[in-house]
């Protein structure tokens, strides 16, 4: 009998816990504490991603899966377990990311939220052309497995992403890669910048996406310079960095 006592006292008492932390939580005079420590979660989780993704990218990581592999299996595997493992990070990050606590900064209302759909669908665009350029099944890393697995003979694997060579040894200026160096990660931004519903823990993502872009997008040019040298300055001084319109650099 006092067992049943005990447990019916610890389930109303849980019950007026979990009562009032909805009160708090639904008040317009208090926050719950856990909501102010949000955006630091993102900042956290985005963190993660990146140092992974960073790594895993970096000349090193490929450089170790040669040597444990040998060059046919590094060739061959490697943009497709990359690529495969991106995804799976990506949708736990997203994960993560939805079950945070989170506040509305500001909604856009017909046409305006058109406008910032039409921008996202632009940017998604960008993004899409400069992969065409690159082939889609490379990038994917779906050709070099294919070839992998029929037995074919394996082109090495280009050490950064970025417009191919042509014919005459120049970078190929096609589709986006006219207008800027780094179309992928420009769209990527284009993106989450023209989110129609801005929230607080989206403001600190968007700001982390850019500082990403910018940051990769300088390592980006970094590793083509030492793949392509002289023919990539051309191009570099042909081409925006970034933003197209703005002054080369």
């Amino acid at each position: 009998m006092a067992r049943t006592a005990r447990k019916r006292i610890g389930s109303e008492g849980r019950s007026w816990l979990s009562s009032q932390r909805r009160w708090f939580r639904d008040s317009g005079d208090f926050d719950v504490a856990d909501e102010g420590f949000a955006p630091l979660r993102v900042v956290w989780i985005c963190a993660i991603w990146a140092l992974v993704h960073s790594v895993l990218a970096s000349k090193q990581a490929k450089d170790l899966a040669r040597r444990i592999s040998g060059p046919r299996y590094r060739d061959g595997l490697y943009r497709f377990a990359f690529n495969a493992q991106s995804v799976v990070s990506l949708v736990w990050a997203a994960r993560r990311f939805l079950r945070l606590p989170d506040r509305e900064l500001y909604r856009a209302s017909p046409p305006w939220s058109w406008l910032f759909r039409a921008c996202q669908a632009a940017s998604l665009g960008v993004l899409l052309s400069g992969v065409r350029v690159m082939g889609i099944l490379c990038f994917a890393g779906l050709t070099p497995l294919r070839d992998l697995l029929a037995g074919r003979e394996l082109r090495p694997a280009p050490e950064a992403q970025g417009p191919p060579l042509g014919s005459d040894e120049e970078v190929v200026k096609a589709g986006t890669f006219r207008f800027s160096r780094h179309p992928g990660n420009l769209g990527a931004l284009g993106f989450f910048l023209f989110l129609p519903r801005m929230t607080a823990n989206r403001a600190v993502l968007l700001v982390l996406v850019g500082l990403y872009v910018v940051l990769g997008s300088l390592h980006e040019e970094h590793r083509l310079r030492a793949t392509y040298g002289a023919a990539y300055e051309r191009y570099r001084r042909a081409v925006p960095f970034l933003v197209p319109g703005r002054r080369r650099g």
